[in-house]
């Protein structure tokens, strides 16, 4: 290719690759302008809770089920497992909330309020199940209240029976209870997650790796039932990358420290396109002045290379004269005979 045809190439081109990156940096800049996505919000309702309170008698409470091997009250467990549920889901960018966040009686309405207020779009409650009459009966049990949370319940079902059933809690299925949550308008289970009445359940329900487990499973399950968190998740952390300031700004108010000022990030597309055009200049003076450059740095070379063996710049420069004296005579005669080139052509 003649010289110039290749920098017309190269001029057609620069405006090409200027415009991709005005192009590149106009979407970030885009991304940037867009509202912050919303979290999904999943309610997760610990069962049970309260506790006699002697100055007010009439105030109710309820523990749950109690387990005759250990003492662990229903009410304990329920209440930790919702809140690693719940930490689980956070950190999935999901609005996880909780209907009783402390050791207090709520009445099936009151949480049913509390999720509906909340606008859920899944609920799940939490409890542990009970068969005093018969200590082995064991596993992981789901309820759910009406035809449209079935599915639900299945992937919640199958979820626990894939991780607890190592430690021995296996999946008992899904069951139908359509006297709870029947008011609830999303998609609603209740996990009775294993037998405070079997002893060896209920001594792995006094375990913090275990309950931590169930957190595990119920997650899986939530997750696995609404691909939708997934799709929300990448767009929430796309919007924090696009809003480093906001992001910061997140991350302190989740750990109550304070918030330090961020730079904001440039959207402006023109310094991209500013960059490319200097890199096509220099590529076209590259090619338009290629012999000198390749001349000087063969030289520059040269002399880096003999200095690092110990010469002088003094003995180099005298060599270099008595080639040039040398070799005089050799060029002249021979300046109209060599081979012509296509840089001949060109006027400087």
């Amino acid at each position: 290719m003649r010289l110039r045809a290749r920098l017309l190439y190269i001029l057609v081109a620069a405006p090409v690759a200027a415009f991709a990156a005005g192009t590149s940096g106009s979407t970030t800049h885009a991304l940037a302008d867009t509202a912050e996505p919303q979290p999904i919000v999943v309610a997760i309702d610990p069962g049970h809770g309260g506790s006699p309170d002697n100055g007010n008698p009439a105030l109710p409470f309820d523990p749950g089920a109690i387990a005759a091997s250990n003492g662990l009250m229903e009410k304990v467990v329920t209440f930790d497992v919702g809140k690693r549920l719940a930490d689980l889901l956070r950190a999935d960018f999901v609005d996880a909330v909780l209907t009783r966040t402390d050791d207090r009686f709520l009445s099936i309405e009151d949480r049913e309020r509390v999720a509906v207020d909340a606008h859920e779009e899944l609920f799940v409650s939490v409890h542990c199940n009970s068969f005093p009459t018969d200590p082995a009966v064991g596993g992981s049990l789901v309820l759910y209240p009406n035809a449209s949370s079935l599915r639900f319940a299945q992937t919640l079902s199958d979820s626990l029976g894939r991780v607890l059933s190592p430690s021995g809690v296996g999946a008992d299925g899904v069951q139908l209870r359509d006297n709870w949550w029947i008011h609830n308008p999303v998609p609603t289970a209740t996990a009775e997650v294993a037998y405070l009445s079997n002893p060896h359940e209920a001594a792995l329900l006094n375990s913090a790796d275990f309950r931590q487990r169930i957190a595990i499973a119920l997650r899986n399950g939530i997750e696995a039932f609404d691909p939708q968190i997934a799709k929300r998740r990448g767009e929430i952390m796309a919007w924090y990358q696009a809003h480093p300031a906001a992001s910061a700004a997140a991350a302190n108010a989740a750990t109550g420290a304070p918030v330090a000022a961020q730079p904001v990030a440039a959207g402006s597309p023109w310094g991209s396109v500013l960059a490319w055009l200097m890199l096509t200049i220099a590529g076209c003076a590259l090619v338009r002045w290629r012999v000198p450059v390749v001349r000087v740095a063969g030289t520059a070379g040269a002399v880096v290379a003999q200095l690092g063996r110990g010469r002088s710049l003094r003995r180099i420069a005298a060599r270099r004269r008595r080639r040039r004296v040398r070799a005089g005579g050799l060029l002249r005669e021979s300046r109209w005979s060599r081979a012509r080139s296509v840089y001949d052509e060109l006027t400087m």
